[in-house]
Order: C-alpha cells, then structure tokens, then sequence
C-alpha cells in the first residue's frame, strides 16, 4: 500500500526523529524514499532592507546539501533507495504537496516542531496546511522529548 514515501527533512532534531520513525516504517514496507529539503524566500523584512548578499544563495545552497546529504546517509545506512531533492525560494507546504503529487507519494512524513500559539499563528504550521494540500497520507512525527514528558 505504502510504496513511495516523502520525507519533509530540515536537519532539525524534530525532523531528525521523523526520518527515524519513518525508516523504520519505509524498511518495513520497502519503499522508496524522497527526502525533500525546502528552502523558504527569506522575510519580506529581510528583502526590504535591500539586496542580499551574493554570498547568500551559495551559503544557502551549501547549508542545505549539507542538511541533505545528513538524511540521504541515514537513509542509505539502513538500506532503503533514497532519493534526495531541493525545492528553493518556495512556501514549504505548498512545495511538500506538489512534490508528494510529482513523484507519486503514498505517504508524507514531517517532524512536528512545538511553537506557543502566537509563534503558530505567526509563522503557520506546516504540517496543518499539508493537510489540504496533500494527494496522500500524512505522518506527524512528535518530538521524543514531548513522550518523555508526558510518561
């Protein structure tokens, strides 16, 4: 049922256990994994305070290859066929959904990353707008350190 699997993937520790609870999932399916890294445009704030940098886009990019190359490995270690993929200057559920759509995605795997309820409804969660964005299942991975928590 579940045969292709997107991994929404950021570095972040949250997403670092997704890709963990995930690859359990995709070996025990053996399925194929897209992990997905999305840079966002940077703040309206940022742009109006003139142009950036020229080093900026190549910091970026080689901060992302990085954060990439991280899951790839971790994917590959435990066997599963990987395929790593940048989506840049796009809005991260919008680009999450038309790629789980692209590659044919059965399932969609993203950490959760706890925010109060005004930093929610500043920056959006994502994976609530996913929500009606997705052609496919939705996996919400919760941080490790909420469940010890709440033992």
């Amino acid at each position: 049922m579940f045969k292709t699997i997107v991994f929404a993937y950021d570095g972040s520790p949250e997403c670092r256990d997704a890709l963990k609870e995930g690859i359990e999932l995709a070996r025990r399916l053996n399925a194929r994994c897209h992990l997905l890294a999305v840079v966002p445009a940077p703040p309206a704030l940022a742009l109006a305070a003139g142009p950036l940098p020229d080093s900026f886009m190549e910091n970026a990019q080689a901060d992302i290859d990085q954060v990439l190359e991280e899951g790839l490995a971790l994917l590959r270690e435990a066997g599963l066929d990987a395929v790593g993929s940048v989506k840049t200057w796009e809005e991260p559920a919008e680009a999450i959904g038309l790629f789980a759509s692209e590659v044919g995605a059965d399932f969609v795997v993203v950490g959760h990353h706890r925010r109060s309820a005004i930093e929610r409804w500043w920056h959006g969660s994502i994976g609530h707008s996913l929500l009606d964005r997705l052609p496919c299942s939705l996996f919400v991975s919760m941080p490790r350190a909420a469940a010890n928590h709440s033992s």
